[in-house]
């Protein structure tokens, strides 16, 4: 059970799959750079994401998108997990593959402080699409997002009110879905592959659980 409700809680720590216009999907691939190589080796580190992760050693996350719902599939290789986001309760649902638990975190609240949304200078080119970036400062840490706003463009007004992950704040500053999150320099999430198209309702249907978890640290 410990271990089903860890998994599910880096799934919630997964990019939560931000508001829209833009109906369709968005694959990303999400790599775990070693957060201090003086501590550990960079051999010993590409073990410990293998052993993890698999071969690969990288995860896979496919976000949904449709008038104001987000979904994920999560795909890490040796464990799958999925995410929903319920527009009526405002929470998040994460859950495993083949597990009848469910952990829910309430996004009208923030897991950290925000401190300030201010430009970047870095610039990326990201699926051959030029990017611009914007750095978010919280009391933990930082994440730098790389966007351009003449694509999958945003209304920021379907997620007013969603404050976990600063959403409200970050779509209301850049005005589309992001191509590629830094969080606090070692974990990046870039955009591989996106499909603008009509996404089937099924995809934001929330399962029963006999088990519901509030995520302990939201």
């Amino acid at each position: 059970m410990k271990q089903q409700i860890l998994f599910i809680l880096i799934l919630l720590n997964c990019t939560v799959a931000y508001s829209q216009t833009f109906e369709g999907w968005i694959t990303y691939r999400k790599d775990f750079l070693n957060p201090n190589p003086k501590m550990f080796a960079d051999s010993l580190w590409k073990k410990t994401i293998k052993k993890k992760y698999g071969e690969r050693g990288y995860i896979l996350q496919k976000n949904f998108y449709k008038r104001g719902k987000y979904s994920s599939e999560i795909d890490a290789v040796t464990e799958n997990g999925f995410q929903v986001f319920n527009q009526n309760d405002k929470l998040l649902y994460a859950w495993k593959a083949n597990s009848d638990t469910v952990v829910t975190i309430n996004t009208k609240k923030s897991m950290y402080d925000l401190i300030e949304i201010s430009s970047n200078t870095a610039l990326d080119t990201i699926l051959n699409i030029p990017c611009k970036s914007i750095i978010v400062k919280k009391a933990l840490g930082q994440t730098i997002i790389w966007y351009n706003n003449e694509i999958l463009k945003v209304d920021a007004k379907l997620y007013k009110g969603h404050k976990y992950g600063h959403w409200e704040q970050i779509l209301a500053k850049i005005g589309c879905l992001p191509l590629k999150i830094e969080e606090n320099g070692y974990i990046i999430q870039t955009a591989i592959e996106y499909k603008e198209e009509q996404v089937d309702e099924n995809k934001f249907v929330i399962p029963k659980f006999k088990t519901k978890i509030e995520n302990p640290f939201n």
